[in-house]
């Protein structure tokens, strides 16, 4: 099992401390892989270690200036650090890169709202559109508005890195953790997912 793949299995146990350690060797053999900073930012988030967290998405977001997931991941964490401006700026770009991202739109009304912008009417209601359009929700109803609440970027839900996450991991797609790496890395996985948290969470 190389470093990464020890990693994530402290990251499970929320063991973030060993986690972080293990993902720090692996971004020694491998100093340009955005999904990597992308865990152990993650893992620095869990700690509360917001600034650290920070700068290793800010790296993943230089190392893949056209992946939107590394714009809105880094807004969640901007927003938690206080910086909703710089949040907002992230979140726009995400969507200027994909706008199809129903998550991206919600989260921005949301702190668009905060700021007092006439304009979060409108990102809720894309949001919900976008939303119902995918109608990928498993035991959600389509008329049911389950947006407006803040969905978070953790856990793995990276579902714009598909092939760099199965570059790294090596796992086989036909086993278990095949299975759950395609629930946290495709975007209908991750679809699923947002149904199961559907009321969102706040930090």
């Amino acid at each position: 099992m190389n470093y990464f793949d020890r990693g994530k299995k402290e990251y499970k146990a929320q063991n973030y401390e060993q986690a972080i350690e293990l993902f720090s060797k692996a971004l020694d053999a491998d100093p340009e892989n955005a999904y990597i900073y992308y865990e152990r930012g993650l893992s620095y988030f869990h700690l509360t270690k917001k600034g650290l967290a920070l700068v290793d998405f800010d790296k993943a977001v230089e190392l893949q200036p056209e992946n939107p997931f590394r714009y809105s991941s880094r807004a969640f964490v901007r927003d938690a650090c206080g910086d909703i401006d710089g949040a907002i700026k992230d979140y726009k770009k995400a969507i200027e890169l994909d706008p199809m991202d129903e998550v991206a739109h919600n989260n921005l009304g949301l702190l668009e709202e905060k700021k007092g912008y006439e304009s979060y009417k409108d990102r809720y209601a894309k949001a919900d559109e976008l939303a119902k359009k995918h109608n990928d929700f498993k035991g959600v109803p389509k008329e049911d508005n389950f947006m407006n609440n803040y969905v978070k970027i953790g856990d793995h839900i990276d579902y714009k890195d598909e092939e760099n996450a199965q570059e790294v991991k090596g796992e086989s797609e036909k086993s278990i953790g095949g299975e759950l790496k395609r629930v946290f890395t495709s975007k209908s996985g991750f679809m699923e997912f947002v149904g199961f948290v559907k009321n969102g969470f706040k930090i």
